[in-house]
C-alpha cells in the first residue's frame, strides 16, 4: 500500500501505537506492550534475516539461532494527542514517493537530563524508518525507564527491530546525560523488493543491527514515545534538539522534502522544524 500523503499514511502505521493491556505475560518495548514469548535479544555480532514467512536471528558467525514466524498484517493506529497520552506523542516524519530508495538517514541529539521526577515512566527518543505497509520498524532507541530490554531510571541505547508480532533488540548500552548520540540508518544492499539495511549508534560497541531480506523503508521520522507518565515532571526539563539530521538516496541524490509535524499542546510537548530539508535539518521536541 502506498499512501497518498503522509496524513493518509499514519493509518497503516506499526502496532506501537495500539495498546494492549500490560499483563503478566506482556513487556514493554518500542511498539508499546508486547507479548513476552515474541522478544528477542540479538547476540553481539548478531543480525536478522527474512527468509521466506520467517526471520532468521544469526549470530556472529553466521549460525542460525532461532527462527520465528514473521507478522504480516499491519495494526490500524490512534493518535497519541490526548493529555497524558501514551505511544507517539510528539515527532515530525517524512514519506519518500520517489523512484529511489532512502540510502542513509542519520540524526546526532544530546541525551537529556534525567526526569525530575521517576514515577516508573518510559521515555523512548529515536530516529526511525519503516515501509510502506507500516508493518515494520527500524530504529536507534534512546532509553530512559524499564523495558523488555531492561532498563531503569538512567538512560540507555540499543537498535530495535519490530515487525507486527515479533521483537528484536540489541543489549542496551548505559549513557549518560549530555553525551552525544549519532543514530545511523543505512541500506547497505538491495536486490529487486527484498532490502538489507543497518542502524547503530555510531562510536558505540553493541549497538550494531542488520536486517536482510526486508522490504524497502519509505517512511523517515523522528520522535518522542512515552509510556506511564503522569506528571510533566516525568519528562526531562527543557527539549531535545535532533540536529545533523541528513537524508541521502540511493541514486546518489538528496531528497527535496519537508517535514511534517505532530504536537501533543495539551500536554506542552510541541515539534519544531528548525531548519528544514534533507541536509543538516534540525527538530526540536520540547517538554
Amino acid at each position: 500500500m502506498r499512501a497518498s500523503t503522509a496524513a493518509t499514511f499514519l493509518v497503516g502505521l506499526l502496532a506501537h501505537l495500539v495498546l494492549a493491556a500490560p499483563t503478566a505475560e506482556m513487556v514493554l518495548t518500542p511498539g508499546g506492550y508486547r507479548a513476552k514469548s515474541n522478544i528477542h535479544e540479538i547476540p553481539a555480532g548478531g543480525r536478522l534475516a527474512h527468509v521466506g514467512n520467517m526471520i532468521q536471528v544469526l549470530s556472529a558467525n553466521g549460525t542460525v539461532m532461532k527462527a520465528v514466524q514473521r507478522g504480516d498484517t499491519a495494526t490500524r493506529v490512534k493518535s497519541a494527542v490526548a493529555p497524558l497520552a501514551t505511544g507517539w506523542v510528539a515527532y515530525a516524519s517524512w514519506l519518500n514517493t520517489g523512484s529511489s530508495p532512502i540510502a542513509s538517514f542519520t540524526t546526532s541529539w544530546k541525551v537529556p537530563a534525567v526526569p525530575r521526577t521517576n514515577n516508573g515512566q518510559t521515555i523512548f527518543l529515536f530516529n526511525s524508518i519503516e515501509p510502506n505497509s507500516g508493518n515494520a520498524i527500524l530504529q536507534p532507541v534512546l532509553q530512559y525507564g524499564p523495558s523488555a530490554a531492561g532498563g531503569g531510571s538512567f538512560w540507555a541505547v540499543a537498535s530495535w527491530y519490530l515487525d507486527p508480532s515479533n521483537t528484536f533488540f540489541t543489549t542496551p548500552v548505559r549513557t549518560s546525560p549530555g553525551a552525544t548520540l549519532n543514530g545511523i540508518i543505512t541500506l547497505t544492499s538491495s536486490s529487486g523488493s527484498s532490502f538489507t539495511y543497518n542502524t547503530q549508534f555510531t562510536g558505540i560497541g553493541g549497538t550494531s543491527l542488520s536486517i536482510a531480506g526486508a522490504a524497502q523503508l519509505t517512511w523517515a521520522t523522528e520522535t518522542l514515545e512515552s509510556y506511564g507518565v503522569t506528571t510533566a515532571s516525568d519528562y526531562p526539563a527543557g527539549s531535545t534538539v535532533f540536529s545533523g539530521i541528513n537524508l541521502k538516496l540511493a541514486n546518489g541524490g538528496t531528497p527535496s522534502m519537508s517535514w511534517s509535524t505532530q504536537s501533543d499542546a495539551a500536554d506542552g510537548l510541541f515539534t519544531s522544524v528548525n531548519t528544514d530539508g534533507a541536509t543538516n535539518a534540525q527538530i526540536t521536541i520540547e517538554y
